[in-house]
């Protein structure tokens, strides 16, 4: 039964309940949409890239950091001149909020994608089971 179940397993199924959840707030809705058509690497480890760097630029603050050359700010400017799509509509989602609110949301999306990305082996060996 459950190599049935995960031989049609939709991977963006986390992603759907999250933005579709009234429960999760709106930030967090509107990261997993903006998530749900990455692929299941390139969604995660871009994800977690930008949250280590909202984290760093957190730390930053938090240490009263104000140069415009310190290692967050360079590392975020590093990680928007690249030109991802996806990580420029992930910043752009939560850019206005403080940083350490944004890096908190942005850790959440790492985890749903880690999630997310961690179901490839048992889902690729149900369907070649059921093959």
């Amino acid at each position: 039964m459950i190599e049935k179940y995960l031989a049609d397993f939709d991977f963006n199924l986390p992603l759907d309940d999250a933005t579709g959840d009234p429960e999760i707030v709106f930030v967090r809705r509107k990261l997993a949409h903006v998530a749900r058509s990455e692929g299941l690497d390139g969604g995660y480890y871009e994800a977690q890239e930008l949250a280590e760097a909202f984290l760093d630029a957190a730390r930053e603050a938090n240490a009263q950091i104000v140069d415009e050359e310190s290692p967050a700010r360079l590392g975020l400017r590093d990680i928007l001149d690249r030109g991802s799509p996806y990580q420029r509509a992930l910043f752009d989602t939560v850019a206005e909020l403080p940083l350490p609110d944004a890096a908190s949301h942005l850790c959440w999306l790492t985890d749903l994608m880690k999630s997310r990305a961690e179901m490839f082996r048992p889902v690729q060996s149900a369907r070649l089971a059921s093959s």
